[in-house]
């Protein structure tokens, strides 16, 4: 190594490449949240396989109206690859849409009301560790108690389905 090598780049011709880091799902969702004043997040771990866990969760049309308390119904209503467009409906009929990204162990989804984020990953071969946040802007950091709230039941609704799917 030459003195005038850095440690964090390397010489290609006459460009310095930038230094690179793979995120899996998980460290992309704590990453994004972070930078979400308003949200509220939880993590956990499952014993269940990811691929059991992942299938479950992006099943949103069956599932989320299981899982989340305040969707009673939930329809895709474009899909585009990886791109998604949503209209849930809560419990007391309020309907709201929502532009969605799902990816194999990341879901972002944002509408007027909220920002939702759920991330996975495998944990050994027989566990899955979640991650999750909720907010709204509107409401701002005074919501979060809420959120958190919310994220804990969904995470007991959650565990309770897998145990009778399994």
């Amino acid at each position: 190594m030459s003195p005038n090598d850095s440690d964090n780049a390397q010489l290609e011709g006459n460009r310095y490449a930038w230094p690179t880091i793979e995120l899996d799902p998980v460290e992309k969702m704590r990453a994004l949240a972070a930078n979400l004043r308003h949200v509220a997040v939880d993590e956990t771990v499952f014993n269940v396989p990811f691929e059991s866990f992942w299938r479950f969760i992006e099943d949103l049309e069956t599932n989320t109206p299981r899982i989340e308390g305040a969707v009673s119904r939930l329809e895709i209503l474009e899909r585009d690859g990886d791109r998604l467009r949503l209209k849930s409906r809560s419990p007391f009929g309020i309907w709201d849409e929502f532009d969605a990204i799902l990816r194999p162990g990341f879901c972002v989804m944002q509408g007027r009301s909220g920002q939702i984020g759920m991330a996975a990953r495998p944990e050994g071969k027989t566990k899955t560790r979640y991650f999750h946040f909720e907010g709204t802007r509107l409401l701002g950091r005074l919501g979060r108690p809420f959120f958190a709230w919310n994220i804990r039941q969904d995470f007991r609704r959650l565990r309770k389905l897998l145990e009778e799917s399994a």
